[in-house]
């Protein structure tokens, strides 16, 4: 259905989005027909994300919302929050295009409700469940386990995930309650560190 609608733009295009089912909810725009946006605005390249969305007739492509004031932001990730969703993303509207996660201290924040963090699998096990590693210096550190739902095709050793969790421990830094996200093709393994924990000592304190 995805590729059936962007036919009938009469644009060639690039967008970046979650594709979640046959939907497709598009956050930012790359190529508009030969046209780098990359490095323009943030709030240019949304301005045109809009209107190309607005040129075709789409089901399956939907624009996410977008907040510029501190009340409308406010109001959204209030809700959000209490929806139990996975948590917002904030980006300076001058902001270049920038692929993989937002750098501390750059142009994008990305706030969580819940933690969540990146995994590499190590291997299947039975039940419909896979083994999960991370980098630790030049050390590999298993991280547990993650049962992976009837809705997903169960990862391939090597493949990188997205796991939620409500804390690790520090004693085996494996994750406690873990809940099964998706594959995550947009970063590379060398992402996937010990680091990215949060113990249950921290969350304490």
């Amino acid at each position: 259905p995805l590729v059936e609608e962007a036919l009938a733009c009469a644009d060639d295009f690039l967008i970046d989005g979650e594709a979640i089912g046959d939907t497709l909810h598009a956050f930012d725009l790359l190529f508009l027909g030969d046209e780098d946006m990359r490095g323009r605005r943030y709030g240019e390249r949304y301005l045109h994300l809009m209107n190309l969305l607005a040129s075709f007739q789409h089901r399956n492509i939907e624009l996410v919302p977008n907040q510029f004031t501190m009340i409308e932001k406010q109001s959204v990730f209030d809700r959000l929050k209490q929806a139990g969703a996975e948590g917002v993303v904030l980006k300076h509207t001058d902001a270049p295009y920038i692929s993989g996660r937002p750098n501390a201290g750059g142009t994008q924040l990305k706030y969580k409700f819940h933690e969540t963090a990146s995994f590499i699998v190590a291997k299947a096990n039975d039940k419909r469940s896979v083994s999960l590693i991370l980098f630790d210096g030049g050390k590999i550190r298993p991280a547990g386990n993650v049962t992976i739902p009837p809705n997903h095709d169960v990862p391939a050793p090597g493949d990188i995930v997205e796991v939620r969790y409500l804390h690790a421990f520090p004693e085996s830094g494996c994750i406690y309650q873990p809940v099964y996200l998706g594959r995550r093709d947009d970063i590379k393994s060398d992402s996937c560190t010990f680091d990215q924990l949060k113990f249950k000592a921290a969350l304490a304190a």
